[in-house]
């Protein structure tokens, strides 16, 4: 790849014909296109070209790498300057189904299969993500939208499937699910709660995280392989892993967010301390609640996304996340947080009384950096050695979480002594 001092570059692009066999040459060359790192390729191909295209892998691109964006033509009709060839094609270690080619017509027959128990067909598709861990696909459908996703970890699938049956109020109408495919298809279930500004929506949201949190099936849960997190392990391991400036370094945080975590280490295990005496049981979680895993329309308040499901947790490192994300300066323009300034105070209440602990306020405050540190433990055990598809990169949502926990620990009551 050709780098100028302006952001825009030119990339070489591979192109899979339909038959998932040919690929797109250029005199022998890949064809190039001159774009920035997070232009739409697919729509800079068809201006250039005229050729309709879906996205594989975008080379990590848009993680401020340079490889190589893999496509695959929906057509084969070309400029002359361009021709169809059979070419050594560079591997693309540990792809999965979805990143190679020949998926389109893969996920064009499990769509329609999906739809067809519904009497539905779908058109036109829509990639709204892909990437190691999963891709999502939106796709109209008679006045409304589906989505598809497929995902890395079917047990995804088993616990969305599982919960349909058991709590149909509480998600989005799932369609269809294959768990030896990872496959998932729901309709939509109304829009986004982070830009819904009516606080009825939020606290409703909140009433049914805590529902949900009371009434599901610890034991069901753990049979679908979701996992337990004891409170007072966890707190352990929170402590153990601020003390490894190594790792934490390792992860890319500053030095400044290391020094405010190290120092807070005492603030941080008393507070756990704090939360094992209050005696709230360890309960199952949604793992992942926040505003943009909520729906709210129609009445309704829905949650979707259940890959981080788990059996038993302390609530409050649920719902401590939601306020954590709800909460962050970043979305200080957000309708709800314009117009209702008492957010936190909102949200708390109406979820501590529908749990059942009105009285744990101070509690839920303390919990936004303790549910920030649960979070990147559990994300440094899963992604500390990771090997992906793009080659140096890794998830980053432990230092998201770290950093977030490091703007939070000042909630914390001091320790004295």
């Amino acid at each position: 790849m050709v780098v100028y001092d302006d952001p825009v570059s030119i990339f070489p692009l591979i192109i899979w014909h339909p038959d998932g066999v040919r690929v797109l040459r250029q005199a022998g060359e890949w064809p190039v296109l001159e774009a920035s790192a997070q232009a739409d390729l697919p729509a800079l191909i068809r201006t250039a070209w005229n050729l309709e295209t879906w996205l594989l892998h975008d080379g990590g691109l848009s993680l401020g790498r340079e490889g190589t964006p893999r496509l695959q033509a929906l057509s084969e009709s070309v400029p002359d300057v361009l021709t169809w060839e059979i070419a050594a094609v560079p591997a693309l270690p540990g792809a999965w189904e979805w990143q190679r080619p020949g998926w389109v017509p893969v996920l064009n027959a499990r769509l329609e299969s999906g739809l067809a128990a519904q009497g539905l067909c779908a058109d036109p598709l829509q990639l709204l993500s892909s990437n190691d861990l999963g891709t999502v696909i939106q796709a109209a459908v008679s006045g409304d939208s589906v989505f598809l996703k497929i995902t890395a970890h079917p047990r995804e699938v088993a616990v969305t499937s599982y919960l349909a049956q058991r709590f149909p109020a509480l998600l989005p109408p799932v369609l269809h699910t294959d768990t030896a495919t990872g496959t998932l298809i729901t309709r939509s279930g109304g829009t986004l709660l982070d830009s819904v500004e009516d606080p009825e929506a939020w606290t409703a949201a909140l009433r049914q995280l805590a529902h949900f949190q009371r009434t599901a099936d610890a034991p069901a849960l753990a049979a679908l392989g979701c996992p337990a997190w004891p409170l007072p392990e966890m707190a352990q391991r929170v402590d153990a892993f601020l003390s490894e400036t190594a790792t934490l370094t390792a992860w890319g945080l500053k030095p400044a967010h290391i020094a405010a975590l190290q120092a807070a280490r005492p603030a941080i295990r008393a507070s756990f301390g704090a939360l094992v005496a209050h005696g709230l049981p360890d309960l199952p979680a949604h793992g992942d609640a926040h505003p943009r895993n909520a729906l709210a329309g129609a009445g309704k308040s829905l949650w979707f996304d259940w890959s981080e499901t788990a059996c038993a947790v302390h609530p409050f490192m649920d719902v401590g996340w939601f306020l954590a994300f709800a909460l962050h300066p970043a979305r200080a323009n957000l309708p709800i947080r314009m117009a209702y300034p008492d957010l936190e105070s909102r949200l708390s209440a109406a979820y501590l009384e529908a749990l059942g602990c009105p009285e744990a306020s101070a509690l839920l405050a303390h919990s936004i950096p303790l549910a920030l540190l649960h979070r990147a433990v559990l994300y440094d055990a899963r992604f500390r050695h990771w090997q992906g598809t793009v080659p140096g990169w890794r998830p980053q949502y432990v230092p998201y979480s770290l950093g977030l926990a490091a703007r939070e620990v000042g909630r914390l009551p001091a320790v004295v002594g």
